[in-house]
């Protein structure tokens, strides 16, 4: 009876350790700091274990700092972020088949076992002298269209969108980012070092792509900023009240749905109401083709060769900066794809299911080269998306 219950605690403690390493867990090995590696995928997790850890690929060093590989020290305070030269490497998620370009399904979601009781995202204590600022403030240049985020001192274009249609009845007005947020959020989750992340952490694509925000982050789950996001996140419903100023700086907040809902309704002058079909996304995403001889970024010809880029009518300049994904149900997990065809953009609102409020989901909108709409759809809030602040 005794050997039966040793094995029977043995497998139960393997497969813990299975699921929590799945999405990014503290489990990992230390490794050797004196051992030089090829390249950045060579190099072993970045898990809290690890954290300060410094090794060395192909001579030059890399520190282990909230989940990811980043140059050493003195380089990583030498340069702004938003001010880097370096050019996005290309990846090989770039040439992920386009049958998982779509960011959600639009069937129901499957539903997840109620016995999960932690939370991948739920944020833990930390001191306010992770940011790199105490200022909590921004400057909005409307002449200019600039926002300056004086809590890191980056400053993103703007733009403001203004529809009066008599014959619709629709009259809107609304100033928008039209650049991805790159604030580096950096409360860590109970199974991950950071909850703000760069393309296939590499620091080179946040400063032309922002940041991917899990849900939890993207509403600021921690109360860093306010209190309308905080304690939301993945098994949780909580409703929050609308505005959600999340990680967005001062003044601005995350959209929410309906928000959304707006911009495409206005946007798109054949519709008087949401539809799922609409071609609201050619006049939102970036004129930027993909070229592989010319440029690394920009949106890519779908499958037909025909032109995945917009008219960006309103500057909005929606670029495909792709997802990074960590679906429970997905295999494998913590991986970035869809980059240069895919833009998706987190939302403030949970979504909703016969009525009722699911803890594992959330709405998030979506373009693609592959079709001419801004979609609404819903995603796991332990995926991670970049986003787009709009004016209070």
């Amino acid at each position: 009876m005794q050997k039966w219950w040793w094995s029977l605690s043995f497998a139960l403690v393997a497969a813990v350790a299975v699921f929590f390493a799945a999405c990014g867990g503290d489990s990992g090995s230390s490794a050797d700091s004196d051992k030089g590696y090829e390249s950045l995928d060579d190099l072993p997790k970045c898990t809290r274990a690890m954290e300060h850890k410094v090794l060395s690929v192909q001579g030059k060093n890399y520190v282990c700092e909230f989940g990811e590989w980043l140059p050493d020290e003195l380089e990583f305070d030498s340069d702004d972020e938003s001010s880097s030269s370096e050019e996005p490497k290309s990846s090989s998620s770039e040439e992920e088949s386009s049958s998982s370009e779509e960011s959600s399904s639009s069937e129901e979601p499957e539903s997840s076992s109620e016995g999960e009781s932690s939370s991948s995202e739920e944020p833990e204590s930390s001191s306010e002298e992770e940011y790199s600022s105490s200022v909590d403030d921004s400057e909005y240049d409307p002449e200019n269209n600039t926002l300056t985020d004086l809590r890191d001192g980056k400053v993103y274009a703007t733009t403001t969108i203004e529809i009066n249609d008599d014959e619709r009845n629709v009259h809107y007005s609304q100033v928008w980012m039209a650049e991805n947020l790159n604030y580096r959020y950096r409360k860590r989750t109970q199974t991950l070092d950071s909850s703000s992340f760069c393309f296939n952490n590499d620091r080179a694509y946040c400063s032309q792509y922002g940041r991917f925000y899990l849900w939890s982050a993207a509403i600021d789950s921690a109360g860093v900023w306010e209190e309308n996001g905080s304690g939301c996140g993945l098994y949780k419903v909580c409703q929050p009240p609308n505005p959600v100023r999340g990680v967005c700086p001062k003044g601005w907040h995350l959209p929410s749905r309906d928000e959304v809902k707006a911009l495409i309704v206005a946007i798109d002058v054949s519709i008087t109401e949401y539809a799922y079909q609409n071609a609201a996304g050619q006049k939102l995403k970036a004129n930027i083709r993909y070229n592989a001889a010319e440029s690394t970024y920009g949106w890519k010809d779908d499958e037909y060769h025909q032109p995945g880029n917009g008219t960006d009518d309103y500057s909005f300049a929606a670029l495909p900066a792709g997802r990074r994904e960590c679906d429970r149900f997905s295999n494998p997990t913590n991986v970035y794809y869809n980059m240069n065809s895919v833009a998706e953009f987190w939302t403030s609102s949970e979504y909703t299911e016969d009525g009722r409020y699911t803890k594992e989901w959330a709405w998030e909108f979506t373009m693609a080269n592959r079709h001419s709409g801004v979609h609404l759809d819903y995603s796991d809030k332990d995926n991670a998306f970049p986003v787009r602040c709009i004016m209070d």
